[in-house]
């Protein structure tokens, strides 16, 4: 197989990726991509392209047939935009390193990859030489012992220049990005894990970026890393490893062979010294014949590099940035006015149906995007921006939640995008202790004005106050109603009684009721409540009751929080008398017991289990199918914290569950 490679820009690197494509065996150089037809021109005559195949703008490139492979050279704030353009172009990617400017990027990158299958790799040259393996392997078998102490650095001198690119903030300059990122990169590697702390300083020059800069890594093994960088400091550039039994020193560890091919390190262990040695091709030849070889055996990524590290080490990136201050202006809130890509927000995978909820005046997506655990507007854009082009366009979101910080990057996520009109918002108020009717009014205009709206669409009282009488809930809402800056209205962890007795009181006093409830309701029963004054509607008497009114029920922890996915099988292959003790400092998991752990649902997760192998999908797909497969108004809440975890509960969109099949899995009938 000849891999036929376009370069997308024509910078310094570039030039180098296009000279080891040249001289591999594997590969063609075939196009080039540049901002102008002159600078693509000069390219391509260099290494001996046609006029044809030296394209003036980069989306011809993408178009150009020829091209199975894009080398993606731009400078690091363009790295996301063209990567997924040319994914969604059909071309297999490899990035420059860093593969992003932030770990939310990577995601959208990594995510378009798996939606449309094609390969996806980061451009760590030295992560694919024989030097690296050999290393790694010694590390591995344990020539050193276990790793105990690390010391990286990546740096060089350069001149100041703020409009250059190593300096210049809206280019996401600095040494952190440009090379800090390979020390980050091989301690990780060695380390064999995330690291779970991390301490990082920065000198930041004039323009925000960082000119020299550390890291002190601490990782779950009890390893430490020491990591160094600089574009205005020269480093001596080496990788050390010590362990209990042993050290390793790499002199060359980023640019691997010398001129002659020749490479080589230190091991010490036993009291003695050796050298570790080899002869190999060029460094960027075995980066590119990496690729084919990857494509050759029909991969998506690359062993030497792939999606999970690149993911890892965009966190880690993030984490420093953040402790050395370094922050560009690009990623202010008030700057993230587009996806990634580039484009205009828009649906464009339609995979998420709609259906009515009376009074909110427009569809509802039957999957609602939980607006409760984003870190920061980065973050949230990305995920609620791939939930949007799935077709989604409901958001939950509560006065109480973060503070009150998710309502504000919801609004300003919408402000940003100018999809107000288009978008339903959940809003929930209210809740313990400050759950009285008095209450709502003053909750709510402190919810419009972080949502910068004047509106919501459908509006939840959070938790339910049985001393107080169910028409005076009824008579604030109505009120909110009638001043337009609530649509519908419901009750989140009401009980049946007074839900009930809620509307039989609006009827009779000729008021609106409740348009929908948003209690617990899954396949797992909710054994003890997850918070205090939580309510499930999963029992035969609510099922029924919905069913008879069609009364839309938002339901929360749909698929149980986790009880459905493999967490399950590591917490339960604990004994029942230590579990507590093994998990008690993870609360997740321990609330994962206390609240789902029963015989019943034991049996209801096998039989998820053994239908979701029958079907080719995932148990908790089949746990999402089961709740939107109700034969009343269902519209799931998902809390997915990463763009993979939305790509899962997708799947339990497009399962269809029989009747019996949903009688079977409730242990309702014995056979489905």
């Amino acid at each position: 197989m000849t891999t036929r490679w376009g370069i997308l820009a024509t910078g310094n690197i570039a030039h180098k990726l296009a000279r080891a494509v040249v001289a591999s065996d594997t590969s063609e150089l075939v196009a080039v991509g540049s901002r102008t037809q002159a600078a693509a021109d000069a390219f391509g005559k260099q290494y001996g392209l046609s006029r044809a195949a030296s394209h003036g703008t980069y989306d011809a490139l993408l178009e150009d047939p020829n091209v199975d492979v894009v080398y993606v050279s731009t400078p690091h704030p363009m790295h996301a935009e063209w990567t997924i353009k040319a994914l969604e172009a059909g071309k297999a990617v490899l990035c420059e390193k860093p593969m992003g400017v932030n770990h939310p990027e990577v995601m959208a990158m990594v995510e378009t990859a798996a939606f449309h299958g094609r390969f996806l790799m980061e451009a760590f040259m030295y992560r694919t030489h024989p030097q690296t393996a050999k290393a790694i392997e010694l590390i591995r078998d344990g020539a050193i012992g276990e790793v105990r102490q690390m010391n990286m650095s990546f740096g060089f001198a350069s001149p100041f220049n703020p409009q250059g690119r190593l300096h210049a903030n809206e280019l996401a300059g600095g040494g952190i990005m440009d090379v800090g990122c390979y020390p980050v990169s091989m301690a990780r590697l060695v380390a064999g894990e995330e690291p779970d702390a991390l301490v990082g300083f920065g000198q930041l020059s004039p323009t925000g970026v960082d000119a020299w800069a550390c890291a002190l890594l601490n990782f779950p093994s009890g390893a430490i890393a020491r990591l160094s960088t600089a574009v205005q400091l020269s480093l001596d550039n080496a990788v050390e490893v010590f362990g209990s039994a042993g050290s390793i020193r790499i002199a060359t560890p980023w640019m691997g062979s010398r001129p002659d091919g020749r490479w080589s390190f230190e091991l010490s262990r036993g009291g003695k010294r050796e050298r570790i040695a080899g002869k190999t091709k060029p460094l960027y030849v075995h980066e590119v014949d990496t690729v084919t070889e990857a494509l050759e055996d029909g991969a998506l990524e690359s062993p030497y590099m792939d999606w999970e590290d690149s993911l890892g080490n965009a966190r880690t990136l993030d984490l420093w940035r953040r402790e050395a201050g370094v922050r560009f202006d690009f990623e202010k809130p008030e700057r993230r006015t587009v996806p990634v890509h580039g484009r205009p927000l828009a649906v464009r995978r339609k995979a998420i149906p709609k259906s009515e909820v009376a009074g909110v005046g427009k569809p509802v997506s039957r999957l609602v995007m939980g607006c409760d655990n984003q870190p920061d507007i980065l973050h949230a854009s990305v995920m609620w921006d791939n939930y949007f082009e799935y077709g989604g366009n409901t958001f939950d979101t509560a006065h109480i939640y973060g503070g009150g910080r998710m309502e504000q990057l919801l609004g300003t996520w919408m402000a940003n995008r100018g999809i107000r009109d288009d978008v339903v918002v959940i809003g929930k108020g209210a809740h313990t202790p400050a759950n009285f009717p008095d209450r709502v009014g003053p909750q709510l205009d402190v919810t419009l004005d972080r949502l910068g709206t004047d509106h919501i669409d459908l509006y939840f009282l959070h938790r339910d106050n049985p001393d107080v009488p169910v028409g005076e809930w009824i008579d604030v809402l109505n009120a909110e109603r009638s001043a337009g800056r609530i649509r519908a209205f419901g009750g989140s962890n009401w009980s049946l009684s007074r839900v009930q007795a809620a509307n039989a009181y609006a009827v009779a006093e000729g008021l609106t009721p409740f348009a929908a409830v948003s209690n617990n309701f899954s396949l797992a029963r909710m054994v003890d409540p997850v918070w205090k004054g939580c309510v499930a509607a999963s029992d035969a008497e609510w099922r029924t009751w919905l069913e008879a009114e069609q009364m839309a029920l938002f339901p929360w922890s749909s698929q149980a929080r986790g009880f459905f996915t493999n967490r399950f099988d590591a917490i339960r292959a604990a004994s029942r008398s230590d579990v507590e003790a093994r998990y008690g400092n993870q609360p997740s998991d321990a609330e994962l017991v206390r609240c789902w752990f029963a015989d019943d649902n034991f049996e209801r997760r096998a039989r998820a289990v053994e239908l979701a192998s029958e079907r080719g999908v995932e148990p908790i797909n089949v746990a999402l199918a089961y709740v939107l497969s109700q034969p009343f108004p269902c519209f799931p809440l998902v809390g997915p914290r990463v763009l993979a975890e939305t790509r899962s509960s997708l799947a339990g969109v497009g399962l269809t569950l029989t009747e019996d099949e949903r009688r079977w899995l409730n242990l309702e009938t014995n056979s489905s």
